[in-house]
């Protein structure tokens, strides 16, 4: 009795299981649940999975179910197609690949265990004996512990020391070139200009020399 109890509750949860299937199917294809012939305010998901009150049988819900089946084929081309293709060659929906024995334990024989064994050893010796050496170091003096705590102060105020003289070479930084800018401005661009007008006026002061000598030795031919 059990036995019967537990099929037909397994029977019961694959047909609730299908009728999800069968509404998701209908909700990716459709867009939104195609109707009934029979209520046009009812879905066909929710026909495949209503069963009438005086009949709960297996049977009777997977009628529904294949009644649901044939109403969303004869609304939905792809799934009609894909039914008449089952039909046709039912062989291609089967899956032929033998499912893939793996050997226990990732694959490895015991030989192939006992050389990847025998290759770590000596990365295990080597950890163990790294954990022994710090197992072994001494554990340091309180008083020192107590000292280092004690000059955390000290720390702190020399870390707020150092912020504040990163600020001022910042700051340093911005007024040197400042000043460097107004040297270029000034000893640099001021000399040059400085020299191009004295180059300037000497070149009249020539010109004018020149002009009188000039004037000069033309009086002297006339006399």
């Amino acid at each position: 009795m059990q036995s019967s109890i537990d099929s037909e509750t397994l029977a019961l949860q694959t047909l609730s299981s299908l009728s999800a299937r069968l509404a998701r199917i209908e909700h990716a294809l459709v867009g939104t649940p195609a109707l009934t012939p029979q209520n046009t305010s009812t879905p066909l998901s929710l026909h495949a999975a209503k069963i009438n009150h005086r009949d709960h049988s297996i049977r009777a819900r997977l009628s529904a179910l294949e009644a649901a089946l044939t109403r969303l084929a004869n609304h939905s081309k792809p799934v009609h197609d894909l039914l008449s293709l089952h039909a046709a060659y039912p062989e291609i929906f089967i899956d032929v690949l033998p499912a893939i024995q793996l050997p226990p334990s990732g694959g490895l024989s015991i030989e192939e265990k006992a050389a990847v064994v025998l290759s770590s050893a000596p990365g295990v010796q080597s950890v163990t004996s790294q954990l022994v050496s710090l197992r072994d170091l001494p554990v340091p003096d309180v008083d020192t512990s107590v000292k280092l705590v004690g000059l955390q102060p000290r720390l702190d105020k020399l870390v707020v020391m150092q912020e504040m003289q990163a600020r001022e070479m910042a700051d340093l930084r911005r007024r040197s070139l400042k000043v460097l800018e107004r040297w270029y401005e000034v000893g640099v661009e001021g000399v040059n200009e400085c020299f191009a007008e004295w180059d300037e006026r000497v070149a009249k002061c020539e010109r004018v020399v020149r002009r009188m000598a000039a004037e000069n030795g033309e009086e002297g031919e006339g006399e």
